[in-house]
């Protein structure tokens, strides 16, 4: 079942499913029909996990930071928490946005455009 920030194993979405249908609550959808909603938004929304051989032959995944970011923006819960342009702080730096790298080493077509 996708619920933000739950994971529900299958025995729990069936009696989760069950309370439903007791307690005669109308249009309750079937187990597969709840796993194939999952699938579809773990496909259109989810974030892609990418497997890789570490140099040591061992695997390793890491999900997609671009699909991280996208996802990251599009939350209005945190995008106002976000800073994508420099800030001259002068002497006082509390962010890393504030530094000079930011600032004056970043090539343009690196950064954010301004709108």
């Amino acid at each position: 079942m996708h619920l933000l920030r739950s994971v529900f194993s299958r025995r729990q979405l069936d009696l989760f499913l069950w309370l439903l249908r007791v307690n005669d609550t109308d249009s309750v959808p079937s187990v597969k029909t709840m796993n194939n909603l999952d699938k579809f938004l773990q496909k259109s929304c989810g974030i892609n996990t990418i497997e890789y051989d570490g140099v040591l032959g061992h695997k390793y995944f890491v999900n997609s930071l671009s699909q991280i970011l996208v996802q990251e923006m599009a939350n209005p819960e945190v995008r106002p928490h976000l800073w994508t342009y420099p800030e001259d702080a002068g002497p006082n730096l509390s962010e890393a946005r504030q530094a000079s790298r930011w600032l004056h080493e970043i090539r343009p077509e690196d950064t954010t455009p301004i709108i």
